[in-house]
Order: C-alpha cells, then structure tokens, then sequence
C-alpha cells in the first residue's frame, strides 16, 4: 500500500535549514516508496501558503528532477516559523494515477492530504460519473471521493465531530493524515495502525510514516533532528490505532481522541485561522506556462509549432503564404469516373473505406451521386476500431456495395507498435512519433494489389481535403515540407525525402532500440508512401467537404455512429493510433493535430479564430476511453506509459 510520511515543527529558519530539510525530506520519500512508487507528492505547509508538488513519477526519479529541487527551494526559505510537510509515495488501488486529481496530496475546497488503504463503501457508479461528452477523465479515487465528502461540513456542525461521524459510516481500511488549508492543525488517524510518530513537547516537533522501521531510520539518519539535539530510542515511537490525533503546531499541543469518544472539548483553533493559499507547483505551473503560448493572432497555431515564425501583428507565416483550397469541381470529376463507369452494373471502381466520417461519406457520393458501382476495400492493420466496423458494414448492407477485407498479420503489427512505442519512450523525439502508426500505410498497398486482382483501374480514397495537412509532421523531425493543395505523401519534394531518410537514421543512430523485429516492416511502409507513385482519385480535391452535411446525412440515412470516446470531432476517430499521438503531442508541445485541423478551417473561412479556440481546448482533452482501448489492443499499462509522456521535457 501506499506510504505515507511528515514532519512538523515550530523553529525559527535559519540559512541551514534548506538543505538539511531537503535531505529530510528525500530520505522519507526514498524509504517510503518500498510501499508504493506509482507517484510521489509532497505538502509544504506555513503560516499562509499551502503548496503542493505532485507527479506521476517514481519517487527516486522525482527527487532528482530540477523542478522539483526549485519547488522545495523556494517553499522552505524563508518559512515563517510554523512548517508542515507532509508527502506520500502511492500505489496505485483506485483511480488512474495519470489524472492529477487522483494523485497525493488530494486537494479539495477545504482540505489537504493524504491517504492510505482501501474504502469499500462508496458507490462508484461508472455511468453516473461519466457525461455524454466523451472525453475526460472522470472516475475519482476512493480517496479523493472521501477528502471532497468531508470537505462537505453541515453549518450546523463543527468538523471535528463532522469528522468522528463520517470516519464511522466508512468501511475498510484507512490511515490518514491532513490538514484544513485555513488551520494550523495536522489531523492523523488510522483504523489498520499503519502509521507511526514520534512527538517531542519540548522540541515542538511530530514526525509519523507508514511504518515503525522508516520513521526510526528517518530519525536517526535526520540531520534536523540531530540538530534539534534529540536522541531517538525505538520505543519513544508510537503506533496510531483506533484513534485520530490532532497536532497544532502554532501552540504545540496535542489531542488525542477515539471514535466512540465524546468530542465537546476537542475543537480546531479558530485563534490561529488563517486564509492560505493552495499553489500546486509542478501541474499548475505547467498550465501557466501553456496559456502564456504566444498564438498566432489571425489562426490559433503556437509558437512550438516547427519553423513558425511571426510577423509584426503577430500572424505566423503559414497564414501569410497559404493559398485556399482550388477544389477543381464536380463536372471535372463527372468526366473522369465517366471513362471508367461500366454500362451493365458490374464493378468499376475500389473505394477506400476506414468506416470513419469521410471515407463512409465518400463511398456514398460515389455510389449514389454518382451512380458509379464500387467495390469498397478496409485495410485493418490491427487498429481499426470496432465502431469503424460497424459503420463499415451498415453502408455497404444498405448500399449494396460489396466489402472487401484485408488484415495484416494483427498480433504482428500490434507487436511492432509496442516495441517502438517503448523504444521511443527511452528517447522520445516528436518527430519519430508517426513511426508509431508506420503499420497502417499497407492501405496503399493493398489498393495497388486490389485494383490489379480485380482488373479495376480507379482507386478513390476519401482524401484530398486540405484541413488535413500538418507540416508539423516533418516538421519535429527537422524536415521543413511546406504543404500546398494537400500533396500525397509521393509528391513531396525529393530533397525532403532524402532529408527525411537522413535524419530518420540519425535517430535510429541514436537509439538502436529502433532495430527491433518492426524494422523491415517500417522500411516497407516508407516505400509504400514516398516511393512508389500513388495513381488514386482523391474525392475531396474535387468535391467539396462540409462537415455538417456529412454528418446528417450519414446519420439519418444510416444510422452512422460517433465513437462517443473519441470525442465531438469525429476526424480520424477510426484510427485508434490517433488518440495516443495527439495526447503526446498536446503534453510536450502544447498543441495537437486539432489544433492545426482547426487553424486550417479557419484561414479557409469555414469557422471564425474564437470558434476555432474553443473547439481546439474541446478537442484536446484527453480520451482516457479511447486510450485506455488502445493500450488494451497493443498491450502495455497505460498509466505507466502516460505518466512517462508526462515527465519528459516540456517544449514551453
């Protein structure tokens, strides 16, 4: 189970004090984390600030990162006297440990802390806790569920005995230390004896942790106790059972009381209430930083983005040099599918169908506005998702269109993307990040192979539009392809691709991890895109794209599902790869694709830059869902892989 630790005391600072308590500090998180070392978190507490520092991190990893030594510098300096800290190394029971409401300290309305154990009484209704509105993390630990009820307090009654009553409808077990962020007060309690303290009147002082051992190693090891001249016996720690202890530091007392006891005396001192602010360093500090981003003020694109540039009205030079869309129109298209229609109904055409948005859409343009005869083919490389399936199969039951399936080698390819995703996760590089869905552009492929099995020369993919290019792509690996009427992936420039070959083996160079059993395959897939030359009707650089249209009309016609996990924007909601990359991309570099997909629908004048803002901060959050489905298919711990995405290096 989780380890809990802390340490309080009434001393005046002194310019030592910083480093001895550092160390103190590291010592209890080092020796706590033998229970748990899911995330580390840590309380600094003073007379008027609360501040709290939390990761999803090893703690000996924590520790050691530069944020966090700032962090402790510049909440102990210059502390007013009164300090608590109190921090937890967590093993993860209840709640995913990626959503930072879950990790320790809990931060509530009214309270601060930690907690160990398992409460079995709440009612963790999924469904309840979920809205229809798809993408949030919402299912709370036990532990959070219970810090927010006891937040809860009835004006009728004061807390501590708020406290007794709640304490005495929970089942389980429990150890639990807090304090009010507006008091003085350290609250300990515990049901299973799974916390230990050591408490010195005379040297105001009370330190607890999970264990005998490691609160008795901490003290003879602690440099400030030492200092305080204290000499610790083994029997001077007492084990807290069955009862709820209350330490103010402010006053050096101490109370001492059990549930069944009657609680008339025993009050928080309201003479020491102070209003305190809660500042939580390492999660909100982030925050801070993203919404400081300079954007560009005519689209929404970032100053991370690769090779931006602003000029001085600040708009970024992919607004000043972008041409809109030359869709060549209708009567174009007529012409062309006319040379291929067959005049007795047999096949005359391969149409690519994902079973998302835009390809169900155009296999019904083909099929009924223009009255060709397709033959639709689904390339599943292994994460095709099972909403794209049924959507696949609904049109082509109602159209009448003839379904061809092809599978890659599934347990394989899922194989490929494991070894590289952990591959890249020893030394991630945005620009390695599509390497991670190489396995999926055997769609080409099987389009080329299809249209000569079946002697069916035109082969029409639902693509072409140009809100889906994204430099950024190329752009993280260091290529600068500048995009213009949605170019293929052959189209690129030659250099480019040199270039992009280039530094493709300087990070394969870099991190060998990348020769794994995936690399022939990966190869493949590059010859697949920029080698061999693509001879396919691209629908949307003929016919024009309006989302809402699509989306009534494939849903009233029919019946066509959203992926509900995936969130409003249904763009590349059939490619479970997508929901990953954009999570990696957003957490390290402040933006995703929706960010460009929405830039792009705002310089062609399909939604305004406040709509495109709006819709971006939707998009992004996270689909815990959908992630949680692909790391299932692909096989690794999610909250593992998520917490690592976490940690690595922001680039604002």
């Amino acid at each position: 189970m989780c380890g809990i630790f802390g340490i309080s005391f009434n001393k005046k600072y002194n310019q030592s004090d910083f480093s001895i308590l550092k160390k103190d500090i590291n010592i209890l998180a080092q020796k706590s984390q033998q229970r748990g070392s899911d995330t580390f978190g840590v309380l600094i507490k003073d007379k008027n600030n609360n501040s709290i520092y939390k990761i999803n991190e090893d703690p000996s990893d924590a520790i050691n990162r530069k944020d966090y030594n700032l962090f402790l510098k510049e909440k102990i300096n210059n502390y007013s006297g009164v300090l608590n800290i109190m921090g937890q190394t967590r093993l993860v029971t209840n709640g995913s440990k990626f959503s930072d409401q879950n990790n320790q300290p809990l931060i509530t309305d009214k309270i601060i802390g930690v907690h160990n154990g398992i409460f079995v009484n709440f009612e963790l209704d999924k469904n309840a806790e979920k809205t229809k509105n798809y993408e949030s993390i919402s299912i709370k630990s036990d532990s959070l569920k219970f810090f927010e009820l006891l937040s809860n307090i009835p004006q009728d009654q004061d807390f501590i005995n708020h406290y007794k009553n709640i304490l005495s409808k929970m089942r389980g077990n429990y150890t639990i230390a807090f304090v009010l962020k507006d008091y003085n007060e350290i609250i300990l309690s515990s049901n299973c004896g799974s916390l230990f303290y050591y408490y010195d009147k005379d040297k105001k002082l009370i330190s607890y942790a999970s264990e005998k051992n490691i609160l008795y190693e901490y003290l003879a090891e602690s440099k400030f106790i030492q200092s305080l001249g204290v000499s610790i016996k083994k029997d001077q720690i007492k084990q807290c059972l069955n009862e709820t202890i209350i330490f103010n530091n402010a006053n050096n007392s101490i109370k001492i009381f059990k549930l069944n006891d009657q609680l008339d005396q025993i009050k928080l001192d309201e003479t020491n209430k102070n209003i305190n602010t809660i500042t939580s360093n390492n999660y909100d500090e982030n925050l801070r930083r993203h919404s400081k981003l300079k954007r560009c003020t005519k689209c929404i694109l970032l100053e991370t983005y690769p090779y931006i540039k602003f000029d001085n009205n600040g708009v970024c030079n992919f607004c000043l040099e972008y041409d809109k869309q030359e869709f060549f129109g209708e009567e174009k298209l007529f012409k062309i599918l006319e040379k291929y229609r067959s005049k007795n109904g047999e096949p005359d055409c391969i149409v690519g169908l994902s079973g998302g948005r835009d390809s169900s859409y155009g296999l019904h343009l083909i099929k009924t506005k223009y009255k060709m005869n397709p033959i639709a083919y689904t390339f599943d490389w292994g994460l095709t998702t099972d909403i794209s399936r049924i959507n696949a199969s609904k049109l082509c039951g109602k159209l009448g269109v003839e379904h061809i399936i092809r599978s890659a080698k599934i347990d394989e390819r899922r194989s490929h993307v494991r070894e590289n995703l952990f591959a890249w996760l020893k030394r991630p590089h945005l620009g390695m990040i599509p390497m991670l869905q190489a396995g999926d552009k055997g769609f080409y492929e099987y389009g080329r192979r299809l249209s000569k099995e079946l002697n069916l020369k035109l082969v029409i993919h639902s693509t072409g539009y140009q809100l889906e290019q994204r430099e950024f792509f190329l752009g993280f690996l260091g290529v600068n392809e500048r995009l213009k009427n949605n170019p293929t992936l052959y189209d690129y420039s030659f250099i480019n691709k040199i270039n992009m070959l280039l530094k493709y083996g300087l990070q394969y160079f870099l991190n060998p991890s990348y020769f794994n059993s995936s690399f022939f395959a990966t190869a493949q897939a590059f010859i697949h895109s920029f080698v061999l030359k693509e001879r396919f009707l691209h629908l949307f650089r003929y016919e024009k794209w309006e989302e809402q249209k699509i989306i009534n009309t494939l849903e009233k016609e029919y019946e066509w599902e959203s992926d509900i996990s995936y969130g409003k924007n249904q763009w590349r909601m059939g490619d479970g790869q997508t929901a990953f990359n954009n999570f990696v991309y957003y957490t390290v570099a402040g933006f995703s694709e929706y960010d460009n997909f929405r830039a792009n629908q705002i310089r062609e004048g399909i939604i305004t830059r406040e709509e495109g803002l709006k819709l971006a901060e939707e998009d992004n959050k996270i689909k815990y869902d959908t992630l949680k489905i692909y790391s299932e298919i692909i096989g690794f711990n999610l909250d593992s892989v998520l917490s690592k995405v976490s940690c690595i290096p922001k680039l604002y």
